[in-house]
């Protein structure tokens, strides 16, 4: 759509309007894919709009104004905007504006736009190619690392490209639905060092799953979350997100409080399946040993350490054992036979908080009975 420009001195009861149509607009461009400012140069960016002089889009077109004027986008021996055409690809995807350039993805490459001064002003180089990103949003920005999401992959960039290995890759890109993947974006929560990428799993035409990264400790865990939009703390105290529920939708306050708006809040953490000798072994589990530390009003507070197992493969989980923990719970006997088996942790309760350490489990080989 078109590229538009409001400003906050005429007052909140103004309306913002197209840049084209500002006094003194030369050459503003009319549509556009993404448009940002670049950083302390201060040039306003187009991405994916129409050429000088042209009113029909070109998506590998970028063009940029004069440095700090808005509304000058016609190149003159006294100003410094411009054009440029990227090299490859068919069509810019996305841009994101990082510490000291700005990030170019086209369907089939990843370009740096850095500021290098007058006659040129901005250069355009090839990071990579054969990287894309699966969508507009897929791209979120935390310190100097830079994460997003490809149709195969994820990755981060810190002055050079780096796959990020990922221990739930299948799970998600065997149930993503592609059509719609320029829904997909992804969202940071600097509280906890994670990053978020939200997509549509293949029976949805919209998000309903999420998987996430902790770039501080190197894991992966995914879940089920309808949001559409989100901003991390900053602005506001806490990360906020939009999302609709039963038909209606909200804006929802993110890491606040323990509770879902005082109903309680199901809450949980599994592992994948675990055995011993790949499998080629019966194990018994005789013993846990927790390492929790639960906050609750209730000093009776506890969670649920449900064992499940199964003997084949193509078995489903079975529950084999549940038990009640608390902060201090020194150890619970076990009484479970398998080839396979998993641990949830969990609790529905109100106002209850709980921090995991390292958990401790007996485990040996044993035949089956």
């Amino acid at each position: 759509g078109a590229p538009f420009y409001w400003d906050k001195t005429l007052g909140l009861g103004n309306r913002a309007s197209t840049l084209a149509s500002q006094s003194g607009a030369v050459g503003a461009p009319t549509i556009t894919r993404r448009i940002m400012v670049s950083g302390a140069d201060r040039h306003v960016v187009c991405f994916a709009c129409n050429p000088l002089g042209e009113t029909g889009q070109d998506l590998l077109m970028v063009r940029w104004s004069d440095q700090e004027n808005p509304v000058d986008w016609t190149p003159t021996a006294t100003n410094t905007s411009g054009s440029q055409r990227i090299s490859s690809g068919s069509e810019i995807i996305s841009a994101q504006k990082t510490r000291q350039e700005m990030l170019i993805w086209t369907d089939t490459s990843l370009h740096a736009m850095r500021f290098v001064g007058p006659p040129f002003t901005f250069s355009v180089s090839m990071l990579a190619n054969n990287v894309s990103i699966i969508g507009p949003n897929a791209v979120t920005t935390v310190g100097d690392k830079v994460f997003w999401m490809d149709r195969e992959n994820f990755y981060v960039y810190t002055g050079r490209i780096q796959v990020i290995p990922c221990t739930l890759l299948r799970y998600v890109f065997d149930s993503i639905n592609l059509d719609q993947s320029f829904k997909c974006f992804a969202a940071s929560n600097k509280m906890f060092d994670e990053v978020f990428w939200f997509y549509p799993s293949a029976s949805s035409s919209e998000i309903d799953r999420y998987v996430k990264f902790n770039f501080t400790e190197n894991t992966w865990d995914l879940g089920t979350l309808s949001r559409t939009a989100w901003i991390d703390y900053g602005i506001h105290n806490n990360p906020r997100a939009c999302g609709q529920a039963g038909g209606t939708n909200f804006v929802y306050v993110h890491e606040s409080g323990d509770d879902d708006d005082g109903s309680p809040m199901t809450a949980y953490i599994e592992s994948a399946d675990f055995d011993l000798g790949d499998g080629e072994q019966f194990m018994f589990v005789s013993r846990l040993i927790p390492d929790i530390d639960i906050t609750s009003s209730d000093a009776e507070a506890s969670v649920n350490y449900v064992l499940k197992t199964r003997n084949y493969p193509g078995d489903s989980l079975a529950t084999n054992s549940t038990n009640a923990v608390k902060s201090n719970t020194q150890q619970t006997f076990l009484r479970s036979r398998s080839r396979q088996a998993a641990l949830r942790i969990e609790s529905s309760t109100t106002d209850i908080t709980w921090t995991l350490g390292d958990l401790r489990l007996g485990v040996r080989p044993d035949g089956r009975r």
